[in-house]
């Protein structure tokens, strides 16, 4: 195991991974996220920084996980969700969900991520027949930002008109993200900037509370908007 630094919405955590978890954790580029490696045991953790209380504390978050074991459609299930928080002040540091999927699902997830690198050749690779895979089985996923932060699950897939041109485009929540936003498809769906779907005040994606407009942060639980 190694020593690594792994981000998430509300601070960083320092902790010893295998290099398959790495794996998991690089959700695009230089830095490892929470998010994509999920639960880890407590002794592994080294340390962690609190983005609210804007100290690092030695030893691990706090682990607050439950067994959802939603159906999300298309056979894919949440069978874990969960959260890092800072001891101190129960600020989430970090989110993760843990999906099943038949193994023909994982295959067609796995393909997308290595016949599609780059989201304006998805429409060329879908023209293959033994290539072809169902862009609604992205319907379900949670989208993150750039910075690891949930921004909610994809609920429809559709074409979107601009400039007299249709382009594919996924609505997360009430928000609308073009094919060209996206950075990494695997169990969840990563976009390529923090900025593609943020919005001052409204509601916690953290805790669920609803802010007044022009809120920085969370009254409820800190967590920056």
């Amino acid at each position: 195991m190694a020593q690594k630094k792994l981000r998430g919405s509300g601070g960083y955590t320092i902790a010893r991974i295998t290099d398959e978890e790495q794996k998991k954790g690089n959700l695009g580029g230089p830095e490892l996220f929470l998010a994509g490696i999920g639960r880890l045991d407590e002794e592994r953790f080294v340390k962690y920084y609190c983005n609210k209380c804007e100290k690092e504390y030695e030893g691990s978050p706090a682990i607050n996980y439950e067994n959802p074991n939603e159906e999300l459609g298309e056979g894919v299930t949440l069978i874990e969700k969960g959260e890092y928080k800072c001891k101190t002040c129960s600020a989430t540091i970090a989110q993760y969900r843990k999906f099943d999927a038949p193994a023909q699902k994982q295959a067609q997830v796995q393909r997308i991520e290595e016949a599609v690198p780059d989201p304006k050749i998805a429409s060329n690779a879908a023209t293959a027949s033994d290539n072809f895979v169902p862009i609604q089985s992205l319907v379900g996923m949670s989208a993150y930002d750039s910075e690891a932060m949930l921004i909610g699950k994809v609920e429809q897939i559709g074409l979107s008109r601009e400039d007299g041109r249709a382009r594919i485009a996924l609505k997360v929540g009430t928000k609308q993200v073009s094919w060209d936003g996206i950075s990494k498809i695997g169990d969840i769906v990563l976009l390529k900037t923090k900025d593609v779907m943020s919005s001052a005040g409204g509601k916690c994606h953290a805790c669920g509370y609803k802010n007044e407009a022009g809120s920085a942060f969370c009254a409820e639980c800190g967590t920056n908007l």
